[in-house]
């Protein structure tokens, strides 16, 4: 057995003495081994006694290229095993808010989905769902998604149905700003099939609402949080945040305002913040700047680290590291704009060029090519890295703002070598109790 390529190991204090933990950015598996084993790893051999267990974490392998040739086909993996379609699709561009950075921008007084479009989207759905299919799986984006009820309503009481009486499971998921959240929503919503719904707070009460009024212009802080507050307990909600580089710091503030306000951690599917991107085509708002365009920025890794931190100690969960493909690479995978146009990415929505077919015609060939489909595999860089797995070329939007192509990779390597072992070390602290971080049994 020889070390998995992509093992990465860093010495740690457990239970009061340093070891290994050894984390496989293929398999995303963590552990802790003894000390003694990091020299062992660094002349490229696997210890016999914990050649099993390294194994079955794939840390170990018993061949680098067929190793190699995994990791480079799993992309295809995952779309041979796939048996859901994950559409979102967009009911309309009307919004009761006016957020500073929204990538939709000027594109907010746009058009909503016609009737005679919601027939053909359930007439498309319906066609592409095939004996092989389990799941359908739908993402409510807007505008403002819980502006357009009846639509999910019709949508939904078509799509359930015809789903479950062919044995697959139905699910809908709603990305929403929380201020039309209700419990008289919710419970309605909850027997269409609705799963969970993502809400954003972008930090505490006087920077949220300096970044995400109403359209009037009046603050929606007070209005979200309270319907998040009564809305929780009735169905799994992700909040979520937006950062820039300058008030990044002030987001532990909103923390404790959600725990001052009773949300208790596990009242909450998950919290997660990200930086709002610097949004630079013909939909922006020019005047919004401290956003990012690369993950290659030096604030993007200290705001990374310290947001994390700040999670743990308050002991809400912590993402965890894993392989995350985009839209573009999962052939079920989709976007419906409101007008019956697909796309492959929910970023890309009307910008022309980028439509990769219409839910009359379907998806059509040579949509790889707009969107510069498997575009790491041209490079030696992202071959020949241990990071491949987890990034598979980074964020074509990204690059897409930054070049007004999507041509090149979004290269991860710089922010993963500053953030990965500090990440691991907060995972240990924070998400295994030391108590419970035993070293692994090599009988095991």
């Amino acid at each position: 057995m020889k070390p998995s390529f992509y093992l990465k190991h860093f010495p740690a204090d457990h239970n009061g003495e340093t070891q290994n933990l050894l984390f496989s950015t293929r398999t995303c598996s963590f552990a802790m081994f003894p000390k003694e084993i990091a020299g062992e790893l660094a002349k490229g051999k696997v210890p016999t006694e914990y050649a099993p267990v390294m194994a079955r974490l794939g840390m170990a392998v018993e061949s680098l290229d067929e190793e190699l040739s995994c990791a480079l086909g799993l992309l295809a993996e995952v779309n041979r095993i796939n048996r859901a379609i994950r559409a979102s699709i967009i009911l309309g561009m009307a919004c009761n808010f006016s957020c500073v950075y929204c990538y939709e921008g000027s594109k907010k007084e746009g058009g909503a989905m016609e009737q005679a479009t919601a027939e053909k989207v359930i007439a498309y759905l319906k066609a592409r769902f095939n004996p092989e299919t389990e799941k359908l799986v739908l993402n409510f984006y807007g505008g403002e998604t819980l502006l357009y009820l009846d639509r999910i309503r019709h949508l939904t009481r078509e799509l359930k149905p015809f789903t479950e009486e062919r044995e697959g499971k139905f699910a809908f998921h709603l990305v929403s700003n929380g201020s039309l959240l209700s419990p008289k929503v919710v419970e309605e919503m909850l027997t269409l099939g609705l799963k969970s719904a993502k809400i954003t707070l972008d930090g505490p009460e006087e920077n949220h609402n300096r970044f995400r009024p109403f359209k009037s212009g009046e603050p929606s802080f007070a209005t979200v949080l309270a319907n998040v507050k009564a809305c929780c307990k009735l169905m799994p909600i992700n909040l979520v945040g937006n950062y820039t580089r300058e008030n990044y710091p002030l987001f532990p503030a909103l923390l404790d305002r959600l725990l001052s306000e009773g949300l208790k951690p596990d009242d909450l599917q998950q919290v997660q913040f990200y930086p709002a991107m610097q949004i630079n085509d013909q939909f922006a708002n020019s005047e919004f700047s401290g956003g990012c365009c690369s993950a290659a920025e030096p604030w993007l890794i200290e705001a990374a680290i310290f947001i994390r931190d700040e999670l743990g100690k308050r002991g809400f969960p912590l993402a965890k590291m894993q392989p995350a493909p985009c839209m573009v690479d999962i052939d079920d995978a989709f976007t419906i704009d409101h007008d019956g146009l697909i796309y492959k990415c929910i970023t890309m929505i009307g910008h022309q060029g980028y439509e990769v077919g219409d839910i009359i015609n379907g998806i059509q060939e040579g949509w790889q090519t707009k969107y510069c489909h498997n575009h790491w595999r041209k490079e030696k860089k992202c071959r020949e890295c241990k990071y491949l797995p987890l990034c598979f070329g980074g964020c074509r939007y990204m690059v897409f703002q930054r070049e007004g192509s999507m041509a090149r990779v979004d290269c991860q390597k710089e922010f993963l070598d500053a953030t990965l072992e500090k990440m691991l070390m907060q995972d240990l602290k924070y998400r295994y109790a030391a108590k419970e971080a035993a070293t692994p049994n090599p009988a095991a």
